[in-house]
């Protein structure tokens, strides 16, 4: 299982908290694709879904007030991240709409592949530049 670690906090307080429910979905996702007594995982994934979406809203809605907040030189970069991020959920749920008994692992399979990576680059990286900032690193829009 993938979990929060030590290496992901950032060292702020509420974005490093925030970050915690996304594990929380991720190890969701990793518990449903091993569950071998759920033969049809549809609402279980639904959920985990619309728990990303309603993540999505709020976490992003307050990281782009902080980095507005701050005059930060990557908040387009990281303006366009989110978006992406929220162009692979919507296509997650195109996938999830046409799920049946023998994609629905295949599709929570990539959904866990992919939160990986997003928790790898974005908040080991993109996540960590605003603290840097913060705590008065020159970050610029090319770092």
């Amino acid at each position: 299982m993938y979990k929060m670690n030590p290496n992901y906090l950032i060292g702020n307080e509420l974005m490093d908290s925030q970050h915690q429910f996304l594990f929380e979905m991720l190890e969701k996702a990793q518990s449903l694709l091993k569950d071998e007594n759920i033969l049809y995982k549809y609402d279980e994934l639904e959920k985990i879904l619309k728990g990303l979406y309603n993540y999505t809203k709020m976490h992003f809605d307050e990281e782009v007030n902080l980095m507005k907040s701050l005059d930060y030189p990557r908040l387009h970069l990281h303006i366009a991240a989110h978006k992406g991020f929220v162009d692979k959920l919507d296509s997650f749920k195109i996938d999830f709409e046409k799920i049946s008994l023998g994609t629905q692992d295949q599709v929570i399979s990539e959904l866990i592949e992919y939160l990986i990576d997003w928790l790898q680059i974005h908040i080991l990286d993109c996540d960590r530049k605003i603290v840097r900032f913060i705590n008065g690193e020159k970050i610029t829009a090319e770092d």
